[in-house]
């Protein structure tokens, strides 16, 4: 039993260091080993004596969304484990539409194990974006992405009866709070505009594009930050410069602008996530972060 409970507390640290540098998708960014350890008790409630089921729910982000390899992932904890935390991920090469119709064709062809910690996944996923939708979601938006995790729970199901209704209670709960709490809020920039008011509101905004791949950036990249940026700014300071991200140096992308419109900022950081085909950019007023995604949190 001991070394069992060792096993587990080292899939902690080792998913504690891997996502060391992640932050929830949501607008008050909570460290990501929340998410983690979160899908983890969901799972032990329905099924806590499978260690091997346990660990890769703390882990099942960790190929997926860190440099670990499915060989590092064997040698550490074993092939049962590598095998469901690779069934739950995701091939980040292929373009988010394929990636879904991928997700969707492949749920029911999954190990119960793998659907048991992917509904773990989803529900703790739907619980964030009720609590702390990313910035910038309309309600339609959450709808929409609720409404997939439906389908997709519906198309796997069978796996555990317990997580499956867990799942249905969460679903009507989180519909029933997106449908009454936000009603007005049409484009989603009043739970965005609110966490700048809360938090920061400055009208100085800094805008980031992370440039994720380690691109060498040059004159084109700057012409397209200027455009996109005109297209909503009058005016803005724009710069290529030297940072670290997870580890890596790379250079990167950041722009000045003035405004007391929270929402247009937001609304520019989705645009620039198209434009440079990046999954997040970075917005800071008076020294405080939050990222906006492009990307949904399936």
């Amino acid at each position: 039993m001991a070394s069992e409970v060792r096993r587990l507390t080292k899939a902690l640290a080792f998913a504690a260091e891997a996502h060391r540098n992640h932050r929830r998708k949501g607008a008050s960014q909570e460290p990501y080993i929340n998410h983690l350890i979160e899908v983890l008790d969901l799972v032990a409630s329905v099924e806590g004596g499978d260690m091997d089921v346990l660990i890769s729910a703390l882990l099942h982000d960790v190929l997926e969304d860190t440099p670990t390899s499915y060989d590092a992932l064997v040698a550490t904890f074993g092939a049962r484990v590598a095998r469901i935390v690779q069934e739950n991920s995701d091939d980040m090469n292929l373009p988010k539409p394929e990636r879904r119709r991928a997700r969707m064709a492949g749920i029911s062809k999954k190990s119960r194990e793998a659907r048991l910690v992917k509904f773990a996944d989803i529900i703790s996923n739907l619980r964030a974006i009720a609590i702390s939708p990313p910035a910038g979601w309309s309600n339609d938006r959450r709808l929409g992405y609720l409404n997939s995790c439906r389908n997709l729970v519906d198309a796997g199901r069978g796996s555990n009866s317990a997580i499956e209704r867990i799942f249905d209670d969460t679903s009507k709960e989180v519909e029933q709070v997106i449908r009454t709490e936000g009603i007005g809020d049409i484009d989603g920039g009043a739970s965005a505009r609110r966490e700048f008011e809360a938090a920061i509101g400055q009208p100085v905004h800094l805008v980031y594009v992370p440039n994720m791949r380690c691109r060498s950036l040059g004159e084109v990249d700057v012409d397209l930050f200027c455009q996109t940026i005109a297209r909503m700014f009058p005016s803005a300071t724009v710069q290529i410069a030297e940072g670290i991200h997870e580890g890596q140096r790379r250079s990167m992308l950041i722009g000045r602008i003035r405004t007391d419109s929270s929402d247009a900022v937001v609304d520019l950081a989705q645009r620039l996530c198209i434009a440079f085909d990046e999954p997040f950019v970075g917005i800071e007023v008076d020294g405080r972060y939050i990222r906006i995604y492009g990307d949904d949190t399936a």
